[in-house]
């Protein structure tokens, strides 16, 4: 059964809601900043839209965590070329990778180095973030930075099987780096928000890269984390005490003070988009939203509104400093219906795939209530033949898998009404529709990805969504993995980067997109997106 939309069913409430302490107001609106200044060229929000020189900028992109890890500038080049050329006018890099302790890691590759609780501001990975901002404005695409990740679990002490740091997503270091090095005697993953010496640490590394690239055109926006959430990866603690006002307020802090470092560009949180009507807001005000209280006929709610995730985007998206609303889609490790529930029917894709719909008509309609755009900042839906490579972000391993071939899918074959003008593609993917099963979460056949993957892209156009950017970026013929290779021409002979394989692939975490038929939905919505702007693609 389709899960009931939040704005046209109402969502369903909490049993056991527990008051939340009040906290110290911060200044909130719906006014986006304005820039200190009008030169052209610059990206910005204004009137619920992303604006270039007062015309409208609606974008697809991509995501490409691991481009500061490639072997080459060529490399560098190689993929901004390919993602221009597949009309994405917006990249979401890593700018960051934090190494502890003494290394032989390519300079070029890391931002911070933390040697006996010393923290080292790292410029030769700064300046490679440099040439990708410096790369991409030739091309006429632009970059939003992210600035650390909330997931950063603890590796074994002999790396990642056949991979090293840098490969995931999870291996640049993040939240929990700032803790362990900062407030070693207290390493709850929620710290990271209240603790004053971890705050201190986290601007420190604020004030080294902001300010050198507070001028560049080609960036798009500043994210102060990939997925922030009280929770942290496997083997990670957490207080108690972390709420959606505790986020909430940290967002406010820490948002104001990249602005104080940078007026010219955005800021965004970086949240998934996680609901709470139930919960208090920071500024006293409540949820637009009415619930349904819960009683016998009504589960609970799930995670995505429940407050349980420590983010309440409703709440975010009124602080000044915060120019657009942002939010993750990823199925296979996290729920987003409003009621809690199992995918053990025969039906679950439908139940996901619209699940998804509502989300992104949950989010456009909740940013546009509060004046500004949104930016759909990170999607992915594992399919069979990425099974063998899929870590979920919280976690170091590949899930366990099996297969679970018992239950048919009458609608593998359909197209959902809702695709928008994208057409299937024969990439000559099995038509069986198997599904399979990963730990709890389950994994699609390649022809339930297509669909997924086409009919979110065209629901997220249709319904004005001014950013839809996919995870991850695919790419090929990258200079391979090689102890004889160099990333730049100065480095250390021992440096084998992880930005890619062997073969000369992209990193892959289960998402990566390499398959033409799903190429081709992607750069069909940026053509759509760049037609809404008034900018029809060649």
């Amino acid at each position: 059964m389709r899960a009931a939309s939040l704005f046209a069913a109402g969502l369903l409430g909490l049993s056991n809601v527990v008051a939340i302490p009040s906290t110290p107001k911060v200044e909130l609106s719906t006014t986006p900043n304005k820039r200190w200044n009008d030169t052209p060229g610059f990206v910005y929000s204004e009137g619920g839209k992303f604006k270039i020189d007062g015309k409208d900028f609606f974008f697809a992109g991509t995501t490409a965590y691991w481009l500061t890890q490639v072997q080459t500038n060529d490399d560098i080049c190689k993929t901004l070329e390919e993602i221009a050329a597949d009309d994405q006018e917006v990249v979401r890099i890593w700018g960051f990778r934090e190494v502890v302790g003494e290394t032989n890691d390519d300079p070029a590759t890391f931002t911070q180095q933390w040697v006996d609780g010393c923290q080292k501001c790292n410029q030769a990975g700064i300046d490679r973030i440099k040439y990708i901002l410096d790369q991409a404005e030739k091309l006429g695409i632009f970059v939003q930075i992210v600035l650390t990740n909330n997931w950063a679990p603890d590796f074994p002490a002999d790396g990642q099987g056949n991979q090293q740091p840098g490969f995931l997503s999870n291996s640049y270091g993040g939240i929990d780096t700032y803790v362990k090095q900062t407030s070693p005697e207290n390493c709850d993953h929620d710290v990271f928000y209240t603790d004053e010496a971890v705050k201190a640490a986290y601007k420190t590394w604020l004030s080294c890269i902001i300010p050198q690239l507070a001028n560049h055109k080609a960036l798009f926006a500043w994210e102060l984390v990939n997925d922030l959430r009280c929770q942290g990866a496997e083997g990670t603690t957490t207080s108690g005490n972390c709420n959606t006002q505790t986020i909430t307020n940290w967002i406010a802090e820490l948002s104001g003070f990249v602005k104080s470092l940078d007026p010219n560009h955005m800021v965004a949180s970086g949240d998934g988009g996680f609901f709470c009507p139930t919960c208090e807001k920071v500024n006293g005000g409540d949820s637009k939203y009415k619930l349904k209280r819960w009683n016998s006929d009504y589960p609970p709610a799930g995670p995505g509104f429940d407050g349980s995730q420590g983010i309440d985007t409703e709440d975010i998206l009124r602080i000044k400093t915060i120019d657009f609303g942002g939010f993750q889609l990823f199925p296979d490790q996290f729920s987003y219906a409003p009621e809690s529930k199992g995918y053990n029917d025969q039906n679950a894709f439908d139940c996901i795939l619209n699940e998804g719909l509502d989300w992104i008509d949950n989010h456009v309609d909740t940013a546009a209530a509060a004046g500004k755009p949104v930016h759909w900042s990170g999607f992915g839906l594992v399919e069979i033949d990425d099974a063998p490579f899929f870590v979920p972000f919280n976690s170091t391993k590949v899930a366990d898998t099996f297969l679970d071939d018992t239950s048919d899918d009458d609608n593998a074959d359909d197209w959902d009404d809702n695709f928008d003008g994208l057409e299937p593609l024969d990439d000559g993917s099995d038509d069986k529709a198997l599904k399979m099963i990963k730990r709890k979460q389950r994994v699609s056949s390649n022809r339930q990805q297509r669909r997924a993957y086409g009919s979110w892209a065209g629901r997220a156009v249709r319904k004005g969504a001014g950013g839809i950017t996919n995870y991850q970026k695919g790419k090929s013929g990258l200079t391979g993995r090689d102890r004889s290779k160099r990333s730049i021409e100065v480095r250390q002979q021992k440096h084998r980067n992880a930005g890619s394989d062997s073969q000369g692939n992209s990193p892959n975490d289960g998402y990566r997109i390499a398959k033409e038929g799903i190429k081709n939905i992607f750069k069909r919505t940026g053509k759509s997106q760049k037609k809404k702007s008034g900018r029809d693609s060649d």
